[in-house]
């Protein structure tokens, strides 16, 4: 008998290259051994952004690269399980050849996961830290239509991935302040859990987190680049996960 599906499973920050560098398909490898390996009760995965170091699709074209990977999504979904993508820092236009022909459904800044009475708020957590408000600036001028007019419109995508692994390395600087913010997202995460959430779950820091308060619980799912972690919510409890292959192997 097949198990209710009940599993929702939260991944952030593998940050792939349009490459094939042997960091790339190694991360590329462990997720997708970790994909295969899901309990037959999961119900969700939720993308938590920045699972590619850019992302953006034009009327027309989308990255070429990692492929396999969208057909093992669409695999996924095509089984029974749904799959999110919160967009993050690095994920510029989640447009449709992410909805239509891999069938994820994309959501720009945040989503809401209820189960009975149990309610958690997720994003990808860029810009919540109270002294990121230049960042959330920047943030509103690069995703505005005008802004993906002009980007569509005059930048070829040859010359837009090279744009983007520059301003990558300053996105990196940008993470580095993140890592030393943790009081600012805790805040943050207690006025979401005050409003009567029962969770919050960020990535964007890359760091593995699980902080349990009075009102409630935080979550960061960490990355898939040192830590290959994950949150995971079973109907009851969220906790923390690390994927290694090594045991998967072993126990074969």
């Amino acid at each position: 008998m097949i198990k209710e599906r009940i599993r929702t499973y939260f991944v952030s920050d593998m940050h792939l290259k349009f490459d094939r560098s042997k960091t790339t398909l190694e991360r590329k490898r462990k997720f997708a051994g970790f994909l295969s390996s899901l309990p037959e009760d999961t119900k969700e995965i939720v993308l938590l952004g920045d699972i590619f170091d850019f992302w953006y699709e034009w009327r027309y074209v989308a990255p070429s690269y990692h492929f396999d990977l969208f057909c093992l999504f669409n695999k996924l979904i095509n089984s029974g399980i749904k799959i999110t993508y919160v967009a993050g820092n690095h994920d510029f236009m989640l447009g449709r050849f992410l909805k239509e022909e891999v069938g994820i459904e994309c959501v720009q800044d945040e989503i809401v996961i209820k189960h009975g009475k149990i309610k958690i708020w997720a994003s990808h957590g860029d810009g919540l830290a109270e002294s990121d408000k230049g960042y959330r600036f920047m943030k509103k001028v690069l995703r505005s239509g005008i802004c993906n007019f002009l980007f569509r419109t005059f930048i070829h995508p040859d010359l837009a991935v090279k744009i983007a692994n520059i301003a990558s390395k300053t996105s990196r600087k940008h993470r580095k302040i993140c890592k030393t913010a943790i009081n600012e997202y805790l805040d943050f995460a207690a006025g979401k859990l005050a409003e009567g959430y029962d969770a919050v779950i960020t990535g964007h820091r890359h760091l593995p987190q699980r902080t349990v308060t009075e009102n409630g619980v935080f979550v960061n799912t960490g990355d898939w680049m040192k830590h290959f972690s994950y949150a995971v919510f079973d109907g009851k409890k969220i906790s923390i996960g690390k994927y290694d292959d090594k045991e998967e192997n072993n126990s074969r």
